[in-house]
């Protein structure tokens, strides 16, 4: 496990205090009253099964002798350590984030808006490094001289094989990611397998996405992870089939309050939705303080391109960004 989280969450020994979350993983599943049976189930692998102990704030996982057991207990982790930080009111964006030649550039939209495309693109493209894809958290040091900050985690980014397939045009390494990942997901006859998957310009049948690790991403763009980095720039991104070029348009900080506002989570994560009853109190003005920092003191642009010339939408992006300057 402390591999697959690295460099997002160190792992040492320690002693926590009786009254923090643990997570346990044994051969067989606890005993006593104050454990209860979950199942929840996807499309896409099989049952995520764990016992939760409410009471005490425990999870236990059964050790199924394969990679299953080690891929649910990094979410169990990771879900735990992202409620710890909801609760103390960081502000969660459906968006990641690149670093760039120093800079910070978040990615905010919707399912198929180009949020994983554009952070491929600026990876092989704009020489950026990893930071999150679809998991981003924005924080800072209670002090307003101190620039915002966002990180991510180890969460997997799944790329869709269509939006894939365009980048490997011009990277083919990026093709490998189609066999060559050790997401267990991507053996699992699941809906990806079925319903999602499409046909390869040779005829041959694709899974609809992949699931890849933060470190096969890196090594195969040839990028770094980096697991925080200061925020500079946000850009919503959208597709046109439009060839003249990508045109990109800056946001006053009442319509950048208005556009990230719809791409605010509410809660730490959807998954193990038992565990937001472990967190009762979260603290919401930090939130609010947060996104008002943001709209008003970070550019915020929309960015419309076309999925077939990416690397055009990145470049008029890092020009972008040199020029950038708040709006007063």
């Amino acid at each position: 496990m402390a591999e697959l989280v690295s460099p997002y969450i160190a792992v040492t020994p320690a002693e926590g205090p009786g009254s923090a979350p643990h997570v346990q993983v044994s051969d067989s599943p606890p005993t006593g009253d104050a454990w209860r049976r979950i199942a929840l189930r996807s499309e896409y692998e099989p049952d995520r099964v764990v016992w939760v102990d409410d009471a005490n704030r425990q999870i236990a996982l059964l050790d199924e002798g394969n990679d299953w057991t080690v891929q649910q207990l990094v979410r169990s982790v990771r879900y735990l350590l992202r409620w710890q930080a909801y609760e103390r009111g960081d502000l969660f964006l459906h968006g990641g984030l690149v670093r760039a030649a120093g800079t910070g550039i978040a990615f905010l939209g919707h399912k198929r808006s180009g949020k994983t495309s554009s952070i491929l693109s600026a990876l092989l493209s704009g020489g950026a490094d990893f930071v999150s894809n679809d998991d981003l958290v924005l924080t800072d040091a209670d002090d307003l001289a101190t620039a915002l900050t966002g990180y991510g985690s180890p969460r997997t980014v799944n790329v869709r094989t269509d939006a894939l397939l365009a980048l490997a045009r011009t990277a083919p390494a990026l093709s490998t990611l189609l066999s060559d990942t050790s997401h267990p997901t991507n053996t699992f006859p699941g809906r990806h397998h079925t319903l999602d998957a499409i046909r390869s310009d040779a005829g041959a049948q694709l899974p609809g996405s992949v699931w890849v690790r933060c470190a096969e991403l890196a090594r195969v763009t040839g990028r770094s992870l980096v697991p925080e980095c200061g925020l500079d720039m946000v850009v919503l991104p959208g597709f046109t089939s439009d060839t003249d070029g990508p045109v990109i348009t800056r946001l006053t900080a009442q319509e950048a309050h208005r556009a990230v506002s719809e791409h605010i989570e509410e809660g730490a994560t959807k998954y193990d939705p038992y565990l937001a009853a472990w967190y009762p109190r979260t603290d919401s003005a930090r939130r609010t303080q947060l996104l008002r920092r943001l709209a008003d003191q970070v550019p915020c642009y929309r960015l419309t391109q076309n999925m077939g010339e990416l690397h055009k939408a990145t470049a008029l992006l890092l020009d972008t960004a040199d020029a950038a300057s708040p709006i007063r």
